[in-house]
């Protein structure tokens, strides 16, 4: 976990004073070293502290530790199926600490440093949603006192800083407030922070930590609560955590070599319950020593050569020492120091490693001694190493374990992107010295092949043939050449046989760099010549993912020219397809589509102008967004017909991910190409993902229901339906969809919830209504009371429970809806109680009263649910009259309940002249209750005693007194712009 944009505090190895302003300060890591630059060598890292300064500091340089890891949800750390137990957040951001002791309870980061939970319980810190072991801490209750966390954060002070590139947004060095700090989009979390500026009150977003970036700086630093800084991960350090062993099963077998290969104070760290800590064992760190047996729990009994007696270790203490074989695949260390350090009298270190360290090779050769020869992949480069420098790799994981990122397709701008940039050194390189004459002219020869000159290359071939697969900075000429589109100097290099399947360090060949610069001449010539058009880089990505996902339609036509060649279903090393990467383009739609229905293309061109118009709305709105330049929509449907009329595409392939073609399409929100798939693979519809609920995209959610005909009922993994998804991420134009189009909202998940538990116990506030979008839901929210209106929250609950939504259900937890309600809001529980009677009253048909015949039977009785009786017949019943059941409750049709006095239960022996004064004092009791109720509804929700006379521009209201102290709404939580006086 070293990346840009985490946020860190000063380390246990810190010696550098008060540069980041003292104990406590935040900074985020803004650049990552790398070895061999002056300014910030390998495992060092550049901080921007929020004070302003910009420093370097040890990530595992030297072998020390400045920093701890404060925060890394800037990074986009995200845990989407976890719920804080506490704030009851789903989707804890950043690092997730799950209770060691109780079942299934986790905690976010502000609720663990904010002392949640039991003190004396042990956590596990999870640091990654991937990281599936964690890393055990000791209870709260014995770590030493907390640290006050300072910077920028809400309330600070702020003026424009180190990354700033917004003009004078701020007046010209002004100053602002911050008000807040939250995430941008799903790509981030607690990343950007909102400011008002004190010259204009206008606000804005900047960035303080999303990609790295720092706009601004404090001039007055803000507290954010404290922390314990022992239980934060320090920055840099790998600490190895392994599964205890499964059903008596180990990860080492007896007779097998191991060697210790941790240091000291990490090695007694993981012998506490593990055999414990004997001095003596520092004397077997590092040694090779034979397993002698597997105990009971699981750790391992080591015998080392020359020792009388065994140690017992951890298992995550121990690595194998494997004994390779010609043919296998290895990957180098990428520890420099351990690779110098371990070659000492096996090969020796060489200065030509240094380009090698961390890359995979594979073994040609094993020597008596156990030394293997090994020759590493792309370079060819061939060296003696030690077995300790090297991990054995299995076969079929090769190019998996050379990918750099996971999650989306990074390779365009990792390998290509690289190569691309050292394709620019070698054109723009002047005919400096080399070095040696011979050096000089192997080099000139890429060069001159990469700016096109003919003569130049064939004069130099003719000289020396040999150098037709010469390499320069790792590219040979043909790649260059190809890449640039010189096709002559193509032609030239073919007629001298030069080699088609050379590779570069990360696996492309010339028909990749051919591919990746648009060039599909050359792309022609490279195949008609028998270039493998299948061939893969290290990242798994052939020439026609490139195409389709650089969206180059000319070399995707070539590409499909040899389709009798071409593996249309290869996936690269996350499983995706060239068809799964359709759904990554953007596509405007025109009057020419004639593939698909015109119901359906006017429904995807609605959809589209719609995100689009949001899209620039946003932009326009967002100031302080990243400084891409944003671009029309790539007219892309020609390309995307033509992957799909492929005849032998593969639609259910499943990516790593779990995904198929439809799923993706879903996941991406690209309407068009869902529609596309719907029709030539509709069974693909009801394939276990709710990707378009669940991410917000109702356009594709649309078009799966209208067109797909999907069953809007069907669930994933945990019992959830789409409806529930869509409460639970907050897309509110998703869930007028699904309830439109008959979305049971009393179905239970795996914890029994039903979507109103979920939308009642979510902390964050859901998507606000937007016309256009949810007009049906705006229209509800109008008969709303005013002060839940604008509330989304309250609006959606109550928009479930209009639909039927069951108050009365409890889930695993033993809780109702309403018990997630807030104590502090007593009336919004009692509008959803009385707005549950109305619903029901209203399901029951009305009849004529059982007892007069001539009023309608509008009052229903609890528990039975009859309606047989009118208003004035009703009050002296104590029993229904069709099933003789007691009656506990009455209610009228506007769910007002009638209430059951004394006289009303106790048999009547008075003359009819009592009877109806009774009746009388009753009906003048009920005027009462309601002067009283709209009295009430008119006093101060602050104070509850004086009048409301003073309204905010957001619609809330208080009174005079209570209004004067006020900042934000003690409603909605705006900030309040006016005050406005209200005269009776």
């Amino acid at each position: 976990m070293l990346e840009v944009g985490i946020r860190v505090v000063r380390g246990p190895d810190w010696k550098w004073g008060n540069q980041d302003d003292g104990e406590g300060h935040v900074g985020t890591v803004v650049e990552i070293g790398k070895p061999g630059s002056s300014t910030s060598p390998d495992k060092t890292v550049v901080v921007q502290w929020d004070s302003g300064s910009r420093t370097n500091y040890r990530v595992g340089y030297q072998n020390a530790f400045d920093l701890r890891v404060f925060d890394n949800a800037q990074i986009g750390v995200r845990h989407p199926n976890v719920i804080c137990d506490s704030c009851r957040k789903h989707g804890i951001l950043g690092m997730r600490w799950k209770c060691g002791k109780c079942f299934d309870f986790d905690l976010c980061t502000q609720c663990y440093m904010q002392d949640k939970h039991d003190l004396t319980h042990p956590f596990i810190r999870f640091e990654t949603s991937t990281n599936t072991q964690g890393y055990k801490l000791q209870s709260r209750q014995q770590l030493p006192e907390k640290v006050l966390a300072k910077g920028i954060f809400k309330g600070a002070m702020v003026v424009r800083g180190a990354d700033w590139d917004w003009n004078n947004q701020d007046g010209g060095n002004g100053q602002g407030k911050v008000t807040e700090i939250k995430g941008w989009e799903r790509e981030s979390g607690r990343s950007v922070a909102t400011v008002q500026w004190t010259h204009n009150q206008n606000f804005n977003v900047y960035r303080v930590g999303h990609k790295g970036k720092v706009d601004l700086k404090y001039v007055q630093e803000a507290k954010n609560g404290n922390y314990y800084k022992m239980h934060l991960p320090v920055l840099g350090e790998h600490v190895e955590r392994l599964l205890p062993p499964v059903l008596g099963m180990s990860l080492f077998s007896i007779g097998e070599k191991v060697r210790v290969m941790l240091d000291l104070d990490l090695l007694k760290q993981l012998q506490e319950g593990h055999g414990g800590w004997n001095i003596k064992m520092a004397d077997v760190i590092g040694k090779i020593g034979c397993v002698h047996r597997v105990t009971d729990r699981g750790d391992i009994r080591v015998q080392f050569d020359g020792l009388n007696n065994r140690w017992t270790f951890h298992p995550g203490a121990l690595t194998k020492v494997h004994a390779f074989l010609v043919g296998d695949y290895v990957k180098i260390s990428p520890d420099e120091d351990k690779v110098r350090l371990y070659q000492k009298g096996h090969g020796e270190w060489s200065e030509g490693m240094q380009t090698i360290v961390g890359r995979i090779g594979k073994v040609i050769q094993v020597y008596s001694d156990g030394d293997i020869r090994v020759s590493c992949l792309g370079s060819g480069q061939i060296y003696t190493f030690n077995p300790l420098c090297c991990l054995p790799i299995p076969k079929h994981q090769v190019e998996l374990q050379n990918t750099i990122a996971w999650n989306e397709h990074e390779w365009a701008s990792n390998s290509l992107a690289n190569s691309c940039k050292q394709l620019q050194f070698i054109y723009e390189r002047t005919a400096n010295s080399m070095g040696a004459q011979d050096e000089e002219e192997n080099g000139d020869i890429v060069r001159l092949a990469a700016q096109g000159k003919y003569a130049q290359v064939r004069d130099l071939l003719v000289k020396n043939p040999q150098l037709v697969d010469y390499r320069s900075g790792d590219k040979s000429s043909l790649m260059v050449s190809s890449h640039q589109g010189h096709l002559d100097v193509v032609k030239l290099l073919l007629t001298y046989r030069c080699n088609l399947e050379l590779k570069d360090s990360d696996g492309d060949t010339a028909l990749h760099y051919s591919c990746f610069g648009n060039q599909s001449d050359c792309m022609d010539l490279l195949i008609s010549k028998g270039a493998d058009i299948n061939s893969v880089n290290l990242t798994g990505c052939s020439t026609l993912h490139i195409a389709v996902n650089k969206q180059f339609l000319t070399c995707t036509k070539i590409l499909l020219k040899y389709q009798h060649q071409l593996d249309i279903n290869l996936q690269d090393v996350y499983g995706d397809t060239a068809v799964h990467d359709i759904a990554n383009t953007r596509v405007k739609y025109g009057s020419d589509v004639n593939v698909i229905s015109d119901s359906t293309l006017s429904l995807i061109q609605e959809f589209e102008n719609q995100s689009l118009q949001n899209l620039h709305e946003q932009q326009s709105n967002y100031s302080g967004s990243s400084s891409s330049t944003t671009v029309d929509p790539k007219d892309s449907r020609e390309l995307i017909d033509l992957i799909l009329q492929v005849p032998n595409v593969n639609f259910s392939l499943k990516n790593k991910r779990g995904f198929n073609v439809l799923h993706h399409a879903a996941l991406k929100g690209n309407s068009y190409v869902t529609s596309r798939l719907i029709t030539i693979c509709r069974q693909l519809v009801d394939s276990k993902k709710d990707d378009a609920a669940l991410n917000g995209h109702k356009d594709v959610t649309s078009l799966l229901l209208r067109e797909g005909h999907a069953d809007i009922e069907i669930v994933n993994n945990r019992k959830q339906t789409a409806l529930h998804l869509a409460v639970s991420q907050g897309h509110t134009s998703i869930i007028e969809l699904l309830i439109v189009n008959g979305a049971k909202v009393n179905v239970l998940d795996e914890d029994g919830d039903t979507p109103l538990h979920l939308i009642l116990s979510k902390q964050q506030q859901v998507q606000e209504p937007k016309p256009g979008e949810c007009d049906q839901i705006l229209e509800f929210s109008k008969s709303l009371p005013s002060e839940f209106r604008y509330v989304p929250n309250s609006v959606i609950a109550a928009y479930l429970v209009k639909n039927e939504a069951p108050l009365l259900c409890k889930n695993r937890h033993d809780r109702m809806p309403l018990d997630y309600i807030a104590q502090e809001q007593p009336r919004f529980k009692e509008y959803l109680t009385l707005l549950n009677r109305s619903i029901i009253a209203k399901q029951i048909p009305t009849t004529f009263c059982m007892i007069c015949d001539e009023s309608a039977a509008s009052i229903l009785f609890e528990p039975c649910k009859h309606k047989v009786a009118c208003y004035e017949c009703c009050l002296k019943m104590k029993r229904c009259v069709l099933c003789q059941l007691a009656i506990e409750h009455k209610y009228q049709p506007d769910g007002q309940s009638i209430a059951m006095t004394p006289s009303l239960l106790a048999p009547s022996s008075k003359p009819q002249q009592q009877t109806q004064r009774h009746g009388s004092v009753d009906k003048l009791k009920e005027l009462e209750s309601k002067v009283q109720e709209l009295e009430d509804s008119n006093l101060c929700s602050i104070c509850m005693e004086r009048q409301r006379n003073v309204a905010f521009l957001c619609g809330h209201t208080a009174c005079s007194e209570c209004s004067q102290p006020l900042k934000t709404c003690h409603i909605c939580r705006k900030q309040i712009m006016k005050k406005i006086n209200l005269y009776s």
